[in-house]
């Protein structure tokens, strides 16, 4: 006999409620997903009586979104490869989640011969603009070290600080934080 039997229902034995069976769709071809394409803004202001419904066929962003697209470019900080495969390159951070592996899904990919590195979700470096700080996430499945101990939870880098992933050691050096940031001129 278990030792919660009667625990969460005071009142006698729960009589289960009826559970309506799931359905499954299926539809007879795949359905692609369209995604909305970004329509360049001109250069030249349009009075706001002059604006009208877009074409057809094209798509506007939502409000906020261009900002989004540039700020994708930005670069935030570096990791310079210090040790290791790939010693001397140099990889550029970028607003929001920066996965590293050495596989092509990886944003920082890191395939310059050291096999210990994960293909996807090895670790990754998180800028996040609102506080305009960076933090160190590791994988649960890959081994993640900083200043030569290791990761069990996110970490907020400050800078200078040796990240090592298998073999390759890196360094962070960061550009954006408190002082600055790229939306501070928008």
């Amino acid at each position: 006999m278990p030792l919660y039997r009667g625990f969460f229902n005071k009142k006698g034995p729960a009589i289960p409620e009826p559970v309506e069976p799931t359905r499954r769709i299926v539809r007879s071809e795949p359905a692609e997903k369209v995604r909305p394409t970004t329509v360049p803004t001109p250069a030249v202001s349009i009075a706001p009586a002059a604006t009208a419904a877009p074409e057809a066929g094209r798509t506007t962003t939502p409000p906020g979104a261009e900002s989004l697209n540039v700020l994708s470019g930005l670069v935030v900080g570096w990791l310079a490869i210090i040790a290791g495969p790939g010693r001397g390159e140099v990889l550029r951070l970028g607003y929001g989640v920066n996965d590293m592996g050495s596989g092509p899904g990886a944003r920082l990919r890191l395939n310059f011969g050291d096999v210990s590195i994960a293909p996807a979700n090895h670790a990754a470096i998180i800028y996040t603009a609102r506080s305009r700080r960076f933090y160190l996430a590791r994988s649960a499945a890959a081994e993640t070290w900083l200043n030569g101990q290791p990761v069990r939870e996110s970490i907020e880098l400050v800078g200078g600080e040796t990240v090592r992933l298998g073999q390759t050691q890196l360094r962070f050096v960061p550009l954006c934080g408190p002082d600055f940031d790229w939306r501070e001129g928008s």
